[in-house]
């Protein structure tokens, strides 16, 4: 990765910037980007050390030891396995993603998964394969029949404290079609849990009335080589070598609009100012919920505030096991592990291990099979854990939670916990992160006054356009996911590109 600066000097502060971006992920450096391009000025303000926000991707090796907690973000090596912990798939990709061109622009070579065998694994072990193909098929069903009942079923909408649990759990759901017995049923509603993970939210809690009103990047799903910090990698090189700047280990304390002169100044908590023409925040939403109040003067809008408070955040964490062979079926290329209602067994000795067994067995697991023949593939597997159920697990240590779920999938795929432990083990803990606070924004929630429109109002500009705001959270139609925060990068670059031609247009003095 092009080195990114860590302090600037007297002579670039007292240089008035055109923009200046408030962090490094994929929305910001989407923007500086595009407005480098343009012949701007620009410098990007990151937290962390690290830049990329929630394009994280971990790599590892058969030499990596079990002890070894480093968190990777450099390139692959031939020898490395990677993994992405943030961004998981590029959707849409044939279908007009933006993220598409950056990997034909880059030549990163992208791979397209085959179909592969999903086994669905109740109480008493993998179900029969036709029964897993009748359940996931009718829980497919039941969401087109949710999106229908939302947008086309009635001239009445559903009120927006009716739940999607609320609909799926209906007697007359299409989630129960052609299920004979109540324990195939029971394995129907929990099967739906599943949908906890995407949704980052439980399924009471989402919104029936405003289910698929996004009009997202869909269809194909495709993986960069060597994670999506590989695109970052090569965006970092190329809005660095069109002049931007970008300040690592620079966590932003006020956001200060002078009035008189027309610039916006930041000051960081490292004691750095930076002054602009215009800013733009890409701060991820669960971040601006603790800080937006205090961050900014003049204040925001208290409306703009409300909005922030309003937003739900969802919760999406992820657990690589790895091993030096697969114990499972090799064919098998995903497991949906419903709840158990099964004890913990007595080779779990570790209170943390046993309360941690409860944990796994009270949610529905999506778990991944990364072994294959494809560049990076791995004799592991990557476990997604969601909603509230995501948030509990980062109490608990790494070596604890991979050994406990190691314990808990041998037991519950094979019938018998395994005593030979992953050789490596890796987990994300996206709430705990200071500069994230979180997975990405959920679907609009069922609690009052919510609606996708707070996400297009979290967008709007303020300070007569010298104040922007980019990230997922400000897309409508595609919340929560990194094309979104991508186009929404884009989308404000367009717009401050247009203002600072208005009122400060370019000249032979200062063209870059």
């Amino acid at each position: 990765m092009a080195k990114a600066a860590a302090t600037t000097s007297t002579a670039a502060a007292s240089n008035i910037l055109d923009v200046l971006i408030i962090g490094a992920g994929w929305s910001g450096l989407s923007a500086a980007l595009k407005l480098s391009q343009a012949g701007r000025k620009v410098a990007i303000l990151e937290a962390r050390e690290r830049i990329g926000g929630r394009a994280f991707t971990h790599t590892w090796s058969d030499k990596t030891d079990v002890n070894d907690n480093a968190r990777t973000t450099s390139s692959p090596n031939a020898s490395d396995y990677w993994c992405d912990f943030g961004s998981s798939w590029m959707h849409g990709y044939l279908e007009g993603s933006p993220l598409k061109q950056l990997t034909d622009k880059y030549n990163i070579p992208v791979t397209i998964p085959s179909p592969r065998e999903t086994v669905v694994v109740g109480e008493q072990g993998p179900l029969p394969q036709l029964l897993s193909q009748k359940l996931t098929g009718n829980l497919g069903k039941a969401q087109e029949a949710a999106k229908a009942a939302a947008h086309d079923q009635s001239a009445t909408p559903p009120d927006v404290s009716t739940s999607l649990g609320d609909f799926l759990y209906s007697d007359n759901s299409p989630l129960f079609a052609g299920l004979e017995s109540e324990s195939e049923k029971t394995a129907a509603r929990e099967l739906a849990r599943m949908l906890h993970i995407p949704l980052g939210i439980e399924l009471e809690k989402a919104s029936l009335k405003f289910f698929g009103f996004e009009n997202a990047f869909a269809g194909t799903d495709a993986a960069p080589k060597g994670g999506f910090t590989a695109i970052i990698n090569k965006l970092v090189d190329e809005v660095t070598s069109l002049g931007t700047s970008i300040h690592t280990s620079q966590e932003v304390q006020s956001v200060l609009d002078e009035d008189q002169s027309s610039n916006v100044k930041i000051t960081t908590k490292q004691g750095q100012e930076y002054v602009a023409r215009t800013a733009l925040v890409t701060i991820p939403i669960a971040v601006l919920k603790k800080t937006a109040g205090g961050l900014f003067e003049p204040a925001l809008p208290e409306r703009r505030l409300e909005t922030i408070k309003r937003v739900s955040v969802g919760n999406l964490n992820k657990v690589l096991l790895h091993y030096d062979q697969p114990w499972w079926n090799g064919n098998t290329g995903t497991f949906l592990v419903l709840p158990s209602s099964a004890s913990a067994p007595a080779s779990i000795k570790k209170d943390a291990e046993k309360k941690l067994w409860e944990l796994y067995s009270s949610t529905t697991l999506i778990v991944s099979s990364l072994s294959g023949d494809g560049a990076g593939a791995s004799n592991s597997l990557l476990v997604m854990v969601g909603g509230e159920s995501a948030k509990q697990l980062e109490a608990f240590e790494r070596l604890d939670a991979g050994n406990a779920l190691h314990a808990y999938l041998t037991t519950r795929i094979v019938g018998e916990a395994s005593d030979k432990l992953p050789k490596h083990v890796f987990y994300s803990r996206w709430a705990k992160q200071a500069f994230t606070g979180g997975a990405t924004t959920s679907p609009v929630s069922t609690a009052p006054g919510n609606s996708p429109l707070d996400f297009e109002a979290l967008s709007r500009p303020l300070w007569s356009g010298r104040l922007g705001f980019a990230g997922e959270h400000t897309e409508i139609n595609h919340r929560g996911s990194a094309a979104g925060a991508f186009v929404s990068g884009e989308r404000e670059a367009n717009r401050l590109v247009a203002y600072l031609d208005k009122f400060h247009p370019r000249t032979a003095a200062n063209k870059l």
